[in-house]
């Protein structure tokens, strides 16, 4: 069943190749939207392309899932004027028969906007279009989920900025909106009233896009769209599959696999041609599960691995462990620093006692900064930066204060695990652990990669399974402070802890030790990282989030040129 999937999919891809021809020599460098939001919830839309065009006839931009909303007002101009619009648009009219015209064409799923190129060069196009009822008036806030560039497209813009604006004058800011932003790596901000998105890379992969979801308070507008549930909910379906948290706990994505129809051979393309879609689903379910089967059996047949994987780098270590699913959480590389910078003397715990209102003697632990670290590591030096700019003159740090700052700063929290990503990456580069030939598939490591990953299993499973050994010639500096922090890393200290209490039962210095600085961790790791992530994900502005921004409207798939 899987090879004829595989067939149909390649077959139905080589279709969808001959009925849109892909214009390698035609490139956008960016695209810019602005988006004017009217009083009855309608917006006028303006992208303006800056192009180098050298074959094809037309520029088209799908625009589909509209639901209840509507498109008019509908306009193309150059450098040289408006466009004259064509009420019968042929797609297949000659380049000379579109120069300096436009046209709309209805398709089952919506519209494309389609314009000539009219001259092959550098030029720049503005495309402007109304969205009537992009703003719903949902019961708690009003606002939309939108998609503003479509995935898929035949010439993905390098840059794209989208502003989005009130026409009244309002100014925008985290007061009286949320904003959100999916499928691109980038920021969304608010900038001067305005709410300003932007990538940060070049949209290059066939599901990059960029997908807002703007929550309005009630009052600033009255849309004319009424939608009868909350925003919560449409924030919800957004949130699946995202690294924004959710405080339902609704996070993740799911995917049902539907049932197949039995039939004859004939009838069985025709439905899966009309349900492209479902077919595509399937082919990425299909090579997921043996992605994922993959990993456990490397797992189940890894070996003990007695050492800190990686020679002790952390970010080397965090990227390969989250990218085979055995750390699912960012706040564990944070909660390793933190645990790295205490037993290296680089944070000292102090204990402060407090009396309250009520004669009550309340302790709370602070962390004095003594001295940057002196070994390498992006993580470890970036963050001890960081809780230098949180803590007061005395270089004395106190949860709120790290809380506080860093609800204020989420993106610099944000930028810590942005740059340790990076730095992870390329250290598992620079050891050749990645190979990208059909032969390394579906992990697309080398060998040396797949040593790598199997020594972080190894050492895992070790450290989970370390009583049944029962080895006790290993000092417990080793054991409550080097192993520890891994497993912090791998988000399996509370059962490594209990694992290690079986072997060295006598509550010596080093485990008494072991476990007040472990809660720190994790109480620091809560005020800095977590309470960073819960701000980005409130709706002030941030790092946008690659996956996640379902149940958007409008956009589509497609798109470019042809």
């Amino acid at each position: 069943m899987r090879k004829i999937v595989s067939t149909l999919f390649c077959a139905l891809l080589l279709l969808n190749f001959m009925s849109q021809p892909a214009l390698g020599a035609n490139n956008v460098s960016d695209i810019h939207v602005d988006v004017g939001i009217y009083e009855d919830g309608s917006a006028y839309i303006t992208q303006t392309w800056n192009c180098n065009f050298l074959e094809g006839t037309e520029g088209y931009i799908p625009i589909e899932n509209l639901e209840d909303m509507s498109l008019s007002d509908f306009l193309v101009s150059d450098v040289n004027g408006p466009y004259t619009h064509i009420e019968d648009w042929d797609i297949n009219a000659s380049f000379e028969e579109k120069a300096g015209k436009y046209g709309l064409v209805k398709t089952s799923k919506g519209y494309e906007l389609c314009w000539g190129i009219s001259e092959y060069g550098q030029k720049r196009y503005a495309i402007e279009y109304r969205i009537n009822n992009i703003v719903g008036a949902y019961t708690d806030f009003d606002g939309f989920n939108f998609q503003f560039i479509n995935s898929g497209m035949g010439t993905l813009p390098t840059d794209v900025t989208v502003k989005i604006t009130m026409q009244d004058g309002v100014n925008l800011d985290a007061n009286n909106a949320g904003i959100w932003a999916f499928g691109f790596d980038g920021q969304i901000n608010f900038e001067n009233g305005q709410v300003v998105a932007y990538t940060e890379k070049p949209l290059s992969s066939s599901t990059d896009s960029v997908i807002i979801l703007l929550q309005l308070n009630k009052g600033l507008i009255n849309p004319t769209r009424v939608v009868d549930k909350s925003f919560e909910e449409l924030k919800v379906q957004a949130f699946k599959g995202s690294d924004y948290d959710y405080d339902t706990g609704t996070s993740g994505s799911s995917a049902v696999e539907p049932e197949e129809e039995a039939g004859p051979f004939d009838v069985l393309i025709g439905l899966v041609i009309m349900a492209l879609p479902v077919v595509i689903i399937i082919y990425f379910l299909a090579r997921k599960g043996k992605r994922k089967k993959k990993i456990l059996a490397l797992y189940n047949n890894a070996n003990y691995f007695r050492e800190a994987p990686i020679a002790g780098n952390l970010e080397a270590a965090f990227v390969l462990a989250s990218d085979f699913d055995q750390t699912d959480d960012d706040g564990n590389l944070i909660g390793a620093a933190f645990l790295k910078l205490i037993n290296a003397g680089c944070l000292e715990p102090m204990s402060e006692k407090t009396v309250g209102l009520f004669g009550k003697e309340k302790e709370s632990i602070s962390l004095r900064l003594v001295q940057p670290p002196q070994f390498t590591g992006v993580t470890t030096k970036m963050l001890y930066d960081l809780l230098v700019l949180a803590s007061s003159s005395d270089q004395i740090l106190q949860e709120r204060e790290l809380e506080k700052y860093c609800k204020k700063n989420h993106e610099a929290m944000m930028g810590i695990i942005k740059a340790a990503k990076q730095d992870g990456q390329n250290t598992l580069t620079q050891i050749d652990s990645y190979d990208t030939s059909k032969e390394a598939k579906p992990l697309g490591l080398s060998q040396r990669g797949e040593k790598l990953l199997l020594d972080i299993m190894g050492f895992k499973k070790y450290l989970l399974e370390f009583s049944l050994i029962g080895e006790r010639s290993i000092a417990e500096s080793i054991i409550w402070q080097d192993y520890l922090t891994f497993a912090t890393l791998l988000g399996i200290a509370d059962k490594a802890i209990e694992q290690f209490e079986k072997v060295y039962p006598t509550a010596t210095e080093y485990r008494k030790n072991a476990h007040h600085y472990y809660l720190l961790a994790h109480i620091y790791t809560k005020a800095s990282y977590h309470a960073a992530q819960t701000a980005r994900s409130s709706g002030r502005g941030g790092r946008s989030s690659f996956g996640g921004g379902g149940g958007f409207s409008g956009g589509g798939r497609g798109g470019g040129t042809r």
